[in-house]
């Protein structure tokens, strides 16, 4: 059964408060274990490096690099997608998104947009919408539980207008070991062909995703 919660502005109202404290304990569980650390301050200097080279949808990304020891180091990968507009309407799906262990944060922004309908499914269907500000609408999640979910992100469309860009930003935290090594391992299998942006510390580049064979 889905559960569906509206936000407009600062607040979110929800319609089915007992159903959705469900997901709210599982975030709560996880601001407990993760609360002294902050995503947005890990951006110490970092080398990296990544296999393979020429990635497919699909496959594993790789990451070796060295910093500092037994340092926190903030790992963010970032793409947009622009998502065709039928009967005034966009929408964008996502399968089997995972969602590994420890601290993360979650942006997602609709541009040229009305509104963000943002719908997980979990044990059960949790949706969320969200109105734009002028021509973007936001959505943003911390801490999510560990877990491989179904997404689909859709809305209204600005009138008139024939297409809408979705940005999707993940961060997470990883730990180096005691000689400031660390290996990180993403799955490319829900991102679409095309180019990403991966942020490892201070160091970032665009990787260019083939499309799967």
């Amino acid at each position: 059964m889905p559960i569906y919660v509206r936000s407009v502005g600062e607040g979110i109202v929800s319609n089915n408060r007992t159903q959705s404290f469900f997901l709210n304990l599982l975030k709560a569980i996880n601001r407990l274990r993760y609360r002294d650390l902050d995503i947005s301050s890990n951006n110490v200097t970092v080398n990296w490096e990544h296999i393979p080279q020429l990635p497919r949808v699909g496959d594993t990304l790789t990451i070796t690099g060295s910093t500092t020891p037994e340092a926190k180091v903030r790992v963010k990968v970032s793409f947009e997608k622009k998502v065709p507009v039928t009967d005034g309407k966009y929408e964008y799906n996502m399968d089997k998104v995972e969602i590994p262990d420890g601290p993360n944060h979650f942006t997602i922004k609709a541009r040229k947009a009305k509104d963000l309908n943002f719908s997980v499914k979990m044990f059960i269907t949790f949706t969320r919408t969200f109105e734009a500000n002028s021509d973007e609408a936001i959505y943003s999640e911390e801490n999510v539980p560990s877990g491989n979910y179904d997404i689909s992100i859709h809305g209204q469309a600005k009138e008139g207008e024939k297409e809408v860009t979705i940005y999707l930003e993940a961060v997470e935290v990883i730990d180096t070991d005691n000689e400031g090594k660390f290996t990180y391992n993403y799955n490319t299998a829900a991102l679409p062909p095309g180019d990403f942006t991966v942020l490892v510390g201070d160091s970032d580049r665009t990787i260019s995703l083939s499309a799967a064979i």
